[in-house]
């Protein structure tokens, strides 16, 4: 007999960790893209001021990229505000 999968199941097997990884992923993603609405800055012009390609700022704000603190950083001083407080 086989036993029927859903999705409730799948999401419970998720370690916390990783649940937490994905949720602030998607935090700072939101924050980036809140910011460069709220100082009128095009995904086109934010990749410039990077020096990154347009697809790799894409990937940024669809919040699947994973961080270092080194671009956190990086990012936060062209835009002039801090994504993350600790």
């Amino acid at each position: 007999m086989s036993a029927k999968l859903n999705l409730q199941d799948f999401l419970d097997d998720i370690a916390s960790d990783v649940k937490k990884e994905v949720d602030w992923s998607f935090a700072i993603a939101d924050k980036i893209e809140s910011i460069l609405q709220k100082e009128n800055i095009s995904h086109k012009e934010f990749a410039r001021r990077m020096g990154k390609s347009e697809a790799e700022v894409s990937r940024w704000v669809s919040g699947t990229h994973n961080f270092t603190l080194r671009t956190i950083a990086k990012i936060s001083a062209v835009i002039g505000e801090d994504l993350i407080r600790v």
